[in-house]
């Protein structure tokens, strides 16, 4: 879609890629001392949304506000997937020879990406925080599960609970206000039933994309599920499973277990895609208070399996295997289980989620 910033490059007849991949590797030269200059970022829109016209220009926006307007630069369309996105690939090296900040550089993606789209992130955050109030819920934990599927990470300090994104708090709420919430939850036998029915009729993602209904299902890495729970956006209320069916009649359910849509599997992956991968996982981990919202706003998930570890990427909608270059002793976490004795729900960890549009930075 466009190459800028090439220079003399860019005023010769028909280029190979590998003209351009010199080009960069001749700017990256100029500091030694960076381990890895490549800076490779993918916008992805949600389905077709965004053209590929809109999408390279808010691109170009974004590079201005990441510091990379003046770098040599490509922006590389693809529409073969679900989502249309595109690929931008430049240094972190300028022709000086010094490193482009790359401090907080995922935090500061999402934030500019947002200042391009013109969307207000405390603004959204009050919104979302209002919507959850909005719910039927009977637990503190409950509530939580609301925000933490749209991407938030919830900490409590004394009588508040901080509403955190993008590694900052965006807002927060009282624990009596909660509290409160709580005490007005009503039973909803007629619902109740319903859902029953939808469970045994449609698999997981037709009631997550067409009826709004949301299964979460709670367990430890390399266990069986011990729960879940069902968000209903439809109705606005926070289930616990049990409410509903007994986790074992749900897991019979084939249809629930196995989605329509499952990624195709990659056996075999190149070094280049490995190293990618690795340098995302690296920045879900060390960028975010949480490493589940970390893979969440990149779009992965990191699962063990029983035949190991799996990495899966929800734009592409492709997984892998994972042992060869992800080091399961530091991203695979204890389960964090919340305090309510109640409802033993998981805060932030291992959850299935509807998962949002990213952009990911190396």
């Amino acid at each position: 879609m466009k190459v800028a910033n090439f220079g003399p490059l860019q005023g010769l007849g028909t280029l190979r890629p590998e003209d351009y991949v010199n080009y960069l590797q001749m700017i990256s030269a100029r500091n030694k001392g960076v381990k890895q200059p490549q800076f490779h970022a993918t916008i992805s829109a949600k389905g077709k949304s965004h053209d590929k016209v809109a999408l390279t220009t808010i691109a170009e926006d974004w590079l201005k506000l990441m510091g990379y307007a003046e770098q040599p630069y490509l922006i590389v369309f693809h529409k073969d997937t679900a989502n249309n996105h595109v690929h931008i690939v430049s240094t972190r090296i300028d022709r000086q020879g010094k490193k482009i900040s790359s401090a907080f550089e995922h935090n500061r993606a999402i934030q500019n990406l947002n200042k391009v789209l013109g969307l207000d992130e405390k603004l959204l955050a009050e919104q979302d925080l209002e919507k959850a109030l909005s719910y039927q819920f009977g637990t503190k934990a409950a509530f939580m599960m609301i925000l933490e599927g749209k991407g938030y990470h919830l900490k409590q300090a004394d009588d508040k609970m901080a509403i955190i994104k993008f590694g900052r708090q965006l807002a927060e709420v009282s624990v009596a206000m909660v509290i409160e919430k709580e005490k007005t939850y009503q039973p909803d036998d007629a619902r109740r039933k319903q859902l029953a029915a939808l469970l045994h009729k449609h698999p997981e993602d037709y009631l997550r994309d067409k009826l709004g209904v949301q299964l979460l299902f709670h367990g430890k890495p390399g266990k069986e599920f011990y729960g879940y729970s069902i968000l209903d956006h439809a109705n606005k209320r926070v289930w616990k499973g049990s409410e509903i069916m007994p986790l074992s009649e749900l897991l019979a359910l084939k249809h629930t277990a196995i989605p329509v849509d499952a990624p195709q599997m990659l056996n075999e992956v190149s070094s280049e895609v490995k190293d990618y991968y690795r340098t995302l996982v690296h920045a879900a981990h060390e960028n975010y208070p949480d490493f589940a919202q970390g893979l969440q706003e990149n779009e992965l998930a990191l699962e063990d399996s029983a035949t190991g570890l799996v990495l899966t990427d929800k734009v592409l909608n492709v997984a892998m295997p994972a042992d060869s270059f992800i080091d399961r002793s530091v991203y695979i976490p204890p389960i964090m289980i919340a305090d309510d004795v109640d409802d033993q729900q998981i805060h932030g960890m291992r959850r299935r989620r509807q998962q949002k549009a990213r952009t990911n930075t190396r």
